[in-house]
């Protein structure tokens, strides 16, 4: 009788794992196909949105120069794969791309909007900058990486997430610009002003 208890009790243990196994599997599946495409109505509002940013977001200083044209990097396909030949899928159906440029102190920002697959998030992502003065001078600890083949540029990048949105911006100056941070801060707010507003 006990001998008979203990086989229930394993074969019991046996059915729950693989029926747990496959509940899983079969929402894990479900979940990753509708984490990489868009609906119908997340297109929609994805290019209602894009079109806001265009007409409506002035970020004070800058003009932007694509109004509306493409400006769409290609991937590599070992990163997409075959999903760059489904517009619904990849990145350049849910991406748009600004280019604003501020003539009073020369300074470019790019900025890549795309919306997010899956469930929405509010994150920071990526903050880097390159400087001139910091990283390509003759004077300072790190001079044995000086040479005068680079580009005397300054580059500072942000990236975060908000409102289902992913935002990623670069902005480029010249060398003798030091204020490009502050600049590209300044921007961000407008911008983060400019998402919670429209939704």
């Amino acid at each position: 009788m006990r001998k008979t208890r203990k086989l229930l009790l394993l074969v019991s243990y046996i059915i729950v794992f693989v029926i747990g196994g496959y509940s899983y599997s079969f929402i894990s599946h479900v979940e990753n196909k509708e984490n990489t495409y868009l609906s119908e109505s997340e297109m929609k509002d994805f290019n209602d949105f894009s079109k806001k940013i265009n007409e409506n977001f002035k970020p004070m200083g800058f003009e932007e120069l694509l109004n509306g044209n493409e400006n769409l990097l290609t991937t590599p396909d070992s990163i997409l794969g075959p999903q760059q030949n489904d517009i619904n899928a990849s990145i350049f159906g849910r991406q748009k791309n600004f280019i604003y440029k501020n003539k009073s102190n020369g300074t470019v920002i790019l900025m890549s909007v795309s919306k997010r697959l899956g469930t929405p998030s509010e994150q920071w992502q990526h903050s880097i900058y390159y400087s001139n003065a910091r990283y390509n001078s003759p004077d300072n600890d790190l001079n044995a990486y000086y040479a005068n083949v680079y580009p005397s540029i300054n580059a500072y990048h942000y990236s975060f997430e908000r409102n289902g949105y992913s935002i990623s911006c670069i902005l480029i100056s010249n060398s003798e610009y030091e204020e490009g941070a502050n600049n590209l801060a300044d921007f961000i707010k407008q911008v983060d002003s400019f998402l919670r507003g429209n939704f």
